[in-house]
C-alpha cells in the first residue's frame, strides 16, 4: 500500500477551491447596469412674459439612476391655463395676463414651472374673431374691461357663440355677433352645433 503524502492533497485543494475565477482562469464579468429614468428636471423654474404673443423655450431633461441624461426619453407638455399661456414641445406662448403651470412629463415622472403673463401695455377695447368651419380665430381673446368683441362668420357650416352665462349668438351660417363685457374675468364659450369648437374671453 503506497503511503499518504499530506502536500499532494493541499495542493488538490488549492486547486479546486480558485474562488472568485472564471473557467477560463479570468475574474467574473460584472453585469452591466441597465439605465433606468429615475428622475426629470426643467430648465426654468418660472419664466415671466410681459405681452401676448411672446415666447420662452424651456427644456426638460430625464436622468437615469447614475445622472446620465436620457436624451431618447419622450417628454409630453402641457399648461394649466392655456387662456394664459400654451405650451408646445417646451415652448411657451402668453395668451393673457394671469398666472399658469407648465408640466413636463415623462412616464411616471413629471416637473413644474410657473409661467406669469404680466402685459405691460393695456389690453384693447375692441377685438375681433373670425368663426371658421369647426374653429374659433383666434380661439383666445383679450380686451380692457368694457370693451367689445365681435364674432364674423366665414365658413360654410351653421356655428353659434355660446357662454355659460350672458347673451350668446344665435345658430347661423353668415354674419355677426358683437357682446360687450363690463366684467372682469375669464369667459368660456363654445359652439353647440360642433363638439370641441370652443374659445375664451379674459377681460382685464
Amino acid at each position: 500500500m503506497k503511503g499518504f503524502h499530506p502536500i499532494a492533497v493541499l495542493l488538490f485543494g488549492l486547486t479546486a477551491c480558485g474562488g472568485g475565477t472564471s473557467p477560463s482562469g479570468g475574474t467574473t464579468p460584472t453585469q452591466p447596469v441597465v439605465p433606468v429614468p429615475t428622475s426629470i428636471t426643467i430648465s426654468l423654474s418660472s419664466v415671466t412674459l410681459t405681452s401676448p404673443g411672446e415666447v420662452a423655450s424651456l427644456t426638460a431633461t430625464v436622468k437615469d439612476q447614475s445622472g446620465a441624461p436620457m436624451s431618447s426619453q419622450t417628454v409630453t407638455w402641457t399648461s394649466s391655463d392655456e387662456g394664459v399661456a400654451t405650451v408646445s414641445s417646451g415652448t411657451v406662448t402668453a395668451v393673457a395676463n394671469g398666472s399658469a403651470t407648465v408640466t413636463a412629463t415623462s412616464g411616471s415622472l413629471s416637473a413644474q414651472a410657473s409661467v406669469k403673463v404680466e402685459s405691460s401695455s393695456p389690453p384693447p377695447s375692441i377685438a375681433n374673431v373670425t368663426v371658421n368651419d369647426n374653429v374659433f380665430n383666434p380661439s383666445a381673446t383679450t380686451i380692457a374691461l368694457g370693451g367689445q368683441v365681435t364674432w364674423t362668420w366665414s365658413g360654410s357650416q351653421q356655428h353659434n357663440v355660446t357662454f355659460q352665462s350672458g347673451e350668446s349668438s344665435a345658430t347661423q351660417t353668415s354674419g355677426t355677433f358683437s357682446r360687450t363685457f363690463s366684467a372682469a374675468g375669464s369667459f368660456s364659450y363654445q359652439c353647440t352645433v360642433h363638439s370641441g369648437m370652443q374659445g375664451s374671453v379674459s377681460v382685464d
